[in-house]
């Protein structure tokens, strides 16, 4: 390290020179210009989004000035270091990869090996949050340090967890403990790290040890997460199964479960479909509307994260298509060529199958017919997206990625039948592939739905409501970065009176996913539950401008967010273009018809439901324990106002579905 300019970014923020010494940066924003390249691929970033994201609320050319000016700041510190890091490129700002390194890279280079020296140097290294002290400095960037943050911590505890599968003794258990101390350094309540504490030293012998782990397991957890340990965690003192057996039981108890959460296994590689993408004269000076079209779709597939992505730029000349691409495999490979006529202005996007050759789109892009450049480029993703993974969802092609496909597209139909069949799915892609983190969120999914708007239906095989933050929890530890995942953890922390927490994680999925017009309408929904209800009319405005077209399900969506907005006429509108297959949406419409004074009318629409159900579901009454408790639950809106006119509706549905029609 004595080599290269060093950024400690763990903590407060510095900037080291070649002799690890301290080098001034005039302003906070010039930093936090470095600790975001130091976190992108390739340490490299568009000037624009760079802009955009540390000088939010100026427009563009005043947030560019600011830019440079920051840029200008890392150069006088430069100087003083004698070093030439900061590199800007036409369009671009970049790290020097070979001049650069940070105590972040360094801490994980140490976890990599994870012998107990190298534990012990992780922990001295470990000062603190990602970019502590920096959360102020604007609302976006903000926003993307939590989310960074929170990635940054799965990298580093999935990276320490790798090492202890196991308790090794051999060395005394200096290693094991070392590591666990380390976990603990970061996050005091974490109670894997505990139980793997408590098993060493039952393991050594040491009695009194365990004990003493427990009672610091248990302070740890009522301080920082006002919860108490597991059953599993306090049973483990009782143990006295022979020191031979420890290993076996740690490797096959729940305990692998809590690992399993931050740590994706190596083996289990997803393989995805292959984009390579050629860029022809979209570099030349003027072109930015080209440029920013081609960057918008590029982001958006990315977005999806359904796709691996190539630049052609990257492995060769821009003409000579990635060569290795040519045979694909049976999940798709594809070609997809920008070039700009400069004649007509316009941009042509060509979207090529490589294993058949047939050409499956030919887009010439007038930017003038559109309304921007977003919804342009949302529906060339959209297209691309839908052509690539609609050939996954036939159930004869049996990767991994296909059967999520299948099982995905199952989920959007909301019919308890699609349900049961995606559980199966699911079930398969984890016999071998454990770690793939939208098994969890799915699986979410699919209690919530069965729970909530089908309760007449048999929910024994979806595990029932108290597995739900669990499994969502999961899913977030192994991906953080899915927007799936941060959507049902979302709705997860709805159902447990975490209004506060579910917004933020409605709107960390609203910008992983900004091209998806269907995440961004199960933001929407989520937002309006949370009780932000602006944020969600404008989102949802935002995902139909999106769309090429719209499945009638989303209009229930618009419905629960007029309801939010106390515009029940216009939810009563937009329900009434829904899909009506579940009781949620049943219940939007007789508690707008409710508000809105139309009693008679939501009585009728009590009886048209029930001519609709199948003859052979079971009585309501022997299907859910409480429908008292179902009614609350069901009820996600977190305004008191909106909530107590929710519940006029859910009360005469509860007695119409669990009473029989008299009892309204």
């Amino acid at each position: 390290m004595a080599n290269v300019f060093c950024f400690a970014c763990l903590g407060r923020p510095l900037l080291l020179d070649k002799g690890q010494e301290p080098v001034a940066v005039k302003t906070r924003k010039a930093l936090a210009v470095m600790g975001y390249l130091s976190r992108m691929s390739g340490f490299s970033s568009p000037r624009e989004a760079l802009a955009d994201l540390l000088w939010s609320s100026a427009d563009r050319h005043k947030a560019m000035q600011s830019l440079r000016q920051a840029l200008r700041q890392l150069k006088t510190a430069e100087q003083e270091a004698g070093i030439d890091i900061v590199k800007s490129l036409p369009g671009h700002v970049t790290l020097d990869a070979t001049a650069f390194t940070s105590d972040l890279g360094h801490l994980l280079s140490l976890l990599e090996k994870g012998r107990t020296e190298d534990f012990r140097e992780a922990e001295n290294l470990w000062r603190g949050d990602f970019l502590a002290g920096f959360e102020d400095i604007d609302p976006d960037f903000s926003d993307w340090l939590t989310v960074e943050r929170e990635r940054v911590r799965s990298e580093v505890t999935s990276a320490a967890f790798r090492h202890l599968n196991q308790i090794r003794t051999d060395d005394g258990g200096n290693q094991v403990e070392a590591g666990a101390n380390f976990l603990l350094k970061i996050d005091p309540a974490l109670e894997p790290a505990h139980r793997i504490l408590i098993r060493l030293y039952k393991k050594l012998g040491h009695q009194d040890r365990a004990e003493q782990q427990f009672k610091a397991c248990e302070r740890e957890m009522r301080i920082h997460l006002d919860e108490v340990p597991d059953e599993e965690t306090r049973s483990l003192l009782e143990q006295s199964t022979p020191s031979a057996e420890v290993d076996a039981i740690f490797r096959n108890s729940g305990e692998v479960g809590a690992v399993r959460g931050y740590l994706p296994n190596s083996n289990d590689v997803v393989h995805l479909p292959e984009i390579s993408i050629i860029s022809s004269s979209l570099l030349k000076k003027g072109l930015n509307d080209a440029v920013h079209l081609r960057e918008e779709i590029v982001s958006g597939l990315s977005s999806f994260r359904s796709f691996d992505l190539y630049e052609s730029e990257y492995v060769g000349d821009e003409n000579s298509p990635r060569p290795t691409l040519v045979e694909g495999h049976e999940l798709g490979c594809y070609l997809l060529r920008f070039r700009h006529d400069e004649r007509s202005g316009k941009v042509v996007v060509q979207f090529e199958d490589r294993g058949s050759g047939q050409i499956v789109f030919n887009e010439i892009v007038d930017l003038a017919l559109w309304e921007g450049i977003v919804p342009a480029a949302s529906q060339i993703v959209s297209r691309i997206h839908g052509h690539s993974i609609g050939k996954l969802r036939n159930p004869t092609n049996s990767a991994v990625f296909a059967r999520w496909c299948q099982a995905d597209s199952l989920l959007w139909d909301f019919t308890p039948q699609s349900d049961e069949k995606a559980m199966r799915l699911l079930d398969d892609i984890e016999q071998t592939n454990r770690s793939f983190s939208m098994i969890y969120s799915a699986r979410a999914s699919i209690i919530m739905k069965r729970e909530l708007h089908f309760p007449l239906y048999d929910k024994s095989f979806s595990g029932g409501m108290g597995n739900l933050l669990s499994l969502a929890e999961k899913s977030i530890m192994l991906d953080p970065w899915q927007a799936m995942n941060q959507r049902i953890y979302g709705w997860a922390l709805i159902l447990s009176n975490m209004p506060d927490e579910a917004r933020r994680a409605f709107q960390n999925a609203g910008r992983l996913s900004a091209a998806d017009p269907s995440n961004l309408m199960s933001v929407a929904e989520g937002l309006a539950f949370s009780g932000d209800v602006s944020d969600a009319l404008a989102t949802a405005e935002r995902a139909f401008s999106l769309f090429s077209f719209v499945p009638r399900v989303f209009y229930e969506y618009l419905a629960n967010i007029y309801f939010a907005a106390e515009d029940y006429e216009n939810a009563i509108a937009q329900i009434e273009r829904g899909a009506g297959v579940g009781v949620g949406g049943l219940t939007t419409r007789v508690a707008a018809l409710l508000c809105s004074g139309r009693e008679a009318e939501a009585l009728q629409t009590l009886q048209r439901f029930s001519d609709q159900l199948p003859s052979n579901l079971r009585n309501a009454s022997a299907v859910a324990e409480s429908p008292e408790i179902w009614r609350k639950k069901v009820n996600f809106f977190q305004n008191e106002k909106v909530r107590n006119d929710y519940d006029r509706g859910a009360i005469m549905v509860q007695n119409f579905l669990f009473n029989g029609a008299a009892s309204v």
